[in-house]
């Protein structure tokens, strides 16, 4: 899948991993969590990068339903997301 197939995702399905910040439609971040119900969480105030180094995931507050799309993906992995 390339940077441009994932930076907008209007629909609900599983191509987000744990840890990706998106921009919704509404202005808010939102961080996937790997909750099975609440896969949205809010934003850390500190990094998106654990003190592990890995994605930072949050414990989940919202449902897949709850966050309005259009989505935009900013932050895989830790890092920003740029199309190229």
């Amino acid at each position: 899948m390339t940077t441009e197939q994932i930076h907008k995702i209007t629909n609900l399905d599983a191509h987000w991993r744990p840890g990706d910040v998106v921009l919704d439609a509404a202005g808010n971040l939102r961080v996937r969590s790997d909750h099975s119900k609440w896969v949205w969480g809010y934003p850390d105030e500190g990094s998106t990068r654990s003190r592990f180094g890995g994605p930072a995931i949050p414990e989940g507050a919202l449902e897949d339903h709850d966050v309005p799309r259009p989505l935009t993906l900013l932050v895989r992995d830790g890092e920003a997301v740029h199309n190229h």
